[in-house]
């Protein structure tokens, strides 16, 4: 079983699942590229930023315009036995990041 899926094509973030471990290819953030195995993964987090998540609740406010400065805070949160890797959602499919976040806490053993 090898599936790549691709959350994001510029900057890249392919995140290839495999039968005994999954390998993240993240341009925007290099440090979190790598094998991991799924012995070592603990939970997996999906993160939408607070502002996201709040005018989720009140149509009204995707009217408004946003601030300048507003940045797109949502991130997969993996935790490892090792270490714990915050990869960003800017300009990613939340869908295939929220299939990824089941596909991962599914394997953890």
């Amino acid at each position: 079983m090898n599936e790549t899926i691709t959350l994001r094509n510029s900057p890249k973030l392919d995140i290839n699942l495999q039968k005994d471990m999954f390998e993240i290819v993240d341009q925007l953030t290099p440090k979190n590229n790598g094998s991991y195995a799924y012995g070592s993964l603990k939970s997996v987090q999906l993160n939408k930023g607070w502002l996201l998540s709040l005018l989720s609740y009140i149509p009204f406010f995707w009217t408004v315009p946003f601030e300048p400065g507003f940045r797109n805070r949502s991130h997969l949160n993996i935790k490892l036995a090792e270490k714990t890797l915050r990869i960003w959602l800017l300009g990613s499919d939340m869908d295939k990041a929220a299939s990824v976040k089941k596909e991962l806490n599914s394997k953890k053993v």
